[in-house]
């Protein structure tokens, strides 16, 4: 892998991070896995206690003494765990009718903790989550072969992070609101940077340099994915062009770079 030394050690500690919250959740699994060939089903009575809140709240209670049982909910969903007065506590498995497994630690009847996660569209979470929402570290891999691996805010790629295609090439820096927001570098998939610079809503946006190969490159600005603004064109290490561009061509009587240069960017 052919990235810089401080992306390097990024995605090894990303690594590190990730592969230890694997290991606790492939251990929460195992357990729980092995607590639900043991478990007995819930009574109709129990359950119907507790879709209509019908219970009545303990202060000091002991969970340990708590068995886990099978609750098959009205509507189709299957809970394996604990209720702890009246709501989902502890390590527990839930089955959304819809076709949605997870496989982890509750709270307050919420996803609260580590677990893994297992979408509809086949998509993979595993990490932490917080009020029944992706939070904190984290790893996506996605149907496609695309993978995630980073920080998450309310369910959402956020914060630094490490985006990596099916091919392997990669995105690492910042996200906004799920999108490539902020500073980032983009790899080709032998490890050789394409972009580094700023980022806006998924495309290159402001200042940042832009390598076709080794000797050809844009330095300058962008707009919306577009060079646009100051920039100077390079070719084979020398200065080709320096001035204003406007939408990816240069400003000079309209004319592109391939009617100027007799090159093909």
């Amino acid at each position: 892998m052919n990235l810089s030394k401080e992306h390097f050690d990024m995605y090894n500690e990303y690594t590190l991070n990730i592969n230890k919250i694997k290991r606790e959740v492939n251990a929460i699994i195992k357990r729980q896995r092995f607590t639900a060939r043991r478990c007995k089903r819930a009574s109709e009575e129990e359950i119907l206690d507790i879709e209509i809140n019908k219970y009545e709240e303990v202060e000091s209670i002991n969970k340990k003494k708590i068995p886990s049982k099978i609750y098959e909910f009205s509507n189709g969903d299957i809970y394996i765990g604990k209720i702890v007065n009246g709501k989902m506590d502890g390590i527990g498995t839930y089955n959304f009718v819809e076709g949605i497994e997870y496989i982890g630690e509750f709270k307050n009847d919420m996803k609260n903790g580590l677990g893994m996660c297992t979408f509809k569209s086949g998509n993979i979470y595993i990490g932490n989550f917080l009020e029944d929402t992706i939070n904190g570290m984290g790893q996506m891999v996605y149907k496609s072969k695309d993978e995630y691996m980073g920080n998450w805010l309310d369910g959402k790629k956020h914060g630094k992070g490490i985006y990596i295609w099916r091919d392997n090439s990669m995105y690492i820096g910042e996200f906004k609101n799920n999108k490539m927001d902020g500073y980032g570098v983009c790899y080709d998939c032998h490890g050789n940077i394409i972009y580094e610079g700023e980022w806006k809503n998924n495309l290159v946006h402001g200042k940042g340099t832009y390598i076709w190969e080794e000797g050809k490159r844009y330095e300058g600005e962008f707009l919306h994915g577009k060079k646009h603004g100051d920039g100077t064109f390079y070719l084979n290490n020398e200065l080709v062009y320096e001035g204003t561009w406007k939408f990816d061509k240069p400003c000079i009587f309209d004319r592109s770079l391939d009617e100027i240069f007799a090159i093909k960017l």
